[in-house]
């Protein structure tokens, strides 16, 4: 009996000794996965990639919370492709003619194709905002001729837009008095009246343009045969209009021309990561809208029709959606 007992309190203290183990690895911190680094390059603050890269930072974030969202402030369109190839940045904002002219090897001081470069989508036109002071006397481009003018900061696409309608008008760019500028100090020198003008490509609404506006700068339209002729030679650029209201005293809509925005990644980044970021991107696209007012006019149809390869991420995510709808 005596044995029994024994072996009896054996089992218990054995048997407590392993539910205390069960029980304390049941409340013991479970390993987490280490979160992904995505590092997405936008645009200078008072422009139109910042806001936008910030709220697309944001929403992936709140979408996949195993990522960990970095945004970085660059120039712009050309800075951006530059810190892709370069490995700089996971994900980038651009001009679709900016990105097709890097991948082919044709951007300015860049011999060899960028051939990290891949497109995730088209996001939506991309208007161009030509911004004159109030008393400039400015009513075309074609009056910059020996005008203080502001062409975008360094690295940005407005300054090859800004050329491609001066040559369109007629103006020898090596006659206007251009300056690179970020966008906020732009409209300041604008604004104090020590530049005349300002060329913007920017999703409205822009900062630097409200701005600008709100001091009495007036939005001048871009059209008529001089740009028939510049969108016949270069097929980037299309028709589009900044709406009334959109900005303060602008009361009529302002006829001008665009570029598609593009999101781009790297090539090397991995297949389900970029096709879980462009799911995510159309998931939250309704609520992105609601705080970037262009991006109500992506047409999502034509999403996938980059100019550059696609990513294979997100090449299989157009043809699963194709598969479902």
């Amino acid at each position: 009996m005596l044995l029994i007992r024994s072996i009896s309190t054996r089992l218990a203290l054995i048997l407590a000794a392993a539910i205390g183990v069960g029980l304390g690895g049941c409340h013991a911190p479970s390993a987490r996965a280490p979160r992904v680094r995505v590092r997405i390059a936008t645009g200078t603050p008072g422009g139109g990639f910042y806001p936008l890269g910030e709220a697309l930072a944001a929403s992936f974030a709140s979408a996949l919370p195993q990522l960990e969202m970095l945004t970085e402030a660059t120039g712009g369109a050309v800075s951006n492709v530059e810190a892709v190839q370069a490995g700089n940045a996971d994900l980038g904002l651009t001009f679709a003619d900016v990105a097709y002219v890097a991948s082919v090897g044709r951007l300015t001081h860049h011999e060899q194709p960028f051939a990290r470069l891949r497109a995730i989508a088209v996001l939506q036109v991309t208007p161009v905002h030509l911004v004159v002071g109030e008393n400039s006397g400015i009513r075309s481009v074609a009056d910059l001729s020996k005008r203080r003018v502001g062409m975008g900061p360094e690295g940005s696409g407005t300054a090859l837009t800004a050329n491609l309608l001066l040559n369109a008008y007629g103006v020898d760019p090596q006659t206007i008095l251009a300056e690179t500028l970020p966008f906020n100090e732009a409209a300041r020198r604008l604004t104090q009246g020590t530049l005349d003008a300002s060329f913007d490509n920017g999703n409205y609404p822009v900062e630097s343009v409200r701005r600008l506006t709100s001091a009495g700068a007036r939005l001048l339209p871009l059209l008529g045969p001089a740009i028939e002729h510049l969108r016949h030679d270069y097929p980037f650029l299309r028709l589009t209009a900044i709406p009334a209201d959109t900005y303060p005293g602008q009361h009529e809509r302002i006829h001008t021309i665009g570029v598609d925005t593009l999101l781009v990644c790297r090539s090397d980044l991995s297949e389900p990561l970029v096709h879980d970021l462009t799911k995510r991107l159309f998931d939250v696209l309704p609520t992105l809208a609601q705080r970037q007012t262009s991006l109500r006019l992506m047409d999502i149809e034509q999403a996938p029709a980059t100019p550059i390869p696609l990513h294979e991420g997100a090449a299989r995510y157009y043809r699963e959606r194709e598969l479902t709808w």
